[in-house]
């Protein structure tokens, strides 16, 4: 395999055809995803899995719900707010991932890098398999009806969805900023040498 090449040809997936996802792939894909992340302790976090028409009607009430309640949003037409829904609802799966928090910051922060690490290497396993996949953290996910539904606890956060399925036409890669552009060295003296 190679990763290079993997890596540089994986896109983000946001089209996606009706085909089904089945859901014993992706967890294979979950299971792999995480033998593959080298750490020296386990990542702790759980998936839900949103794959039949009943789930992400659920799924897509839960995310709307928030727009429901906004006050600016509420004066959309029903157009708008049955495209997000149909949005949701029309992706073939839906795969939350939830990391748990540790008793202080740095070990939440390690464990949701770890679960971060894991999802990098899902999505790439499944590009491989020509299943695409949108890694979603929209605001509108962050709402006491999503966690709810997803029966998180006080000691759980929400790491993301993958909005999943196959696809027809890959996307075109988009610019990236090179490495240089983001490079800066911390100087002996006052301060950062750009």
């Amino acid at each position: 395999m190679d990763f290079k090449k993997t890596i540089q040809e994986r896109r983000s997936i946001r089209r996606f055809h009706s085909s089904p996802v089945d859901q014993e792939l992706v967890f294979t894909l979950l299971r792999e995803a995480q033998q593959l992340y080298s750490s020296g302790e386990a990542a702790a976090f759980r998936c839900v899995y949103a794959g039949t028409a009943e789930s992400r009607e659920r799924l897509a009430a839960c995310m709307l719900e928030p727009l429901t309640k906004n006050r600016l949003v509420k004066w959309l037409p029903e157009k708008v707010r049955d495209f997000v829904r149909r949005r949701v609802t029309d992706i073939p799966g839906h795969l939350a991932v939830i990391a748990v928090t540790g008793p202080d910051r740095r070990e939440s922060d390690m464990n949701y890098a770890a679960v971060c690490g894991i999802m990098q290497n899902f999505q790439l396993l499944a590009w491989q398999r020509r299943l695409g996949a949108l890694w979603d953290t929209e605001p509108m996910m962050q709402s006491k009806e999503l966690f709810h539904l997803l029966n998180m606890s006080p000691e759980e956060r929400l790491v993301g969805i993958f909005h999943l399925g196959y696809f027809d036409k890959i996307p075109k890669a988009r610019a990236r900023t090179r490495a240089e552009k983001k490079w800066t060295v911390l100087s002996g003296g006052e301060g950062l040498v750009e």
